[in-house]
């Protein structure tokens, strides 16, 4: 059976070189701060940070350069849709 490739979620240590910190206890001290501010929180059971969820947050902090992470993805116009590739294919609305 083949073992799917996991990445293993991050220790305070790991989190806090991340965000540049120069510690954990840094990290630590500012991690109420930085969860008010939407940071994921650490898993309950073992202390550890989902890094996609970290990853997430620190791009979030940047809308502009990605817009997909805090834009809500909208429906299109089913009619409007139809009547555009029936005019590409057919030239006709």
């Amino acid at each position: 059976m083949a073992r799917a490739n996991l990445i293993s979620d991050l220790t305070p240590a790991q989190v806090a070189t991340a965000l540049g910190w120069e510690s954990a206890k840094v990290f630590q001290e500012k991690l109420g701060d930085y969860l008010k501010r939407g940071f994921p929180a650490p898993d309950p059971m073992t202390g550890r940070f989902d890094p996609e969820a970290v990853e997430r947050w620190r791009r979030a902090r940047s809308p502009h350069l990605f817009p997909e992470l805090t834009t809500a993805p909208t429906a299109r116009n089913a009619q409007a849709l139809a009547a555009e590739r029936r005019q590409r294919k057919w030239g006709t609305a």
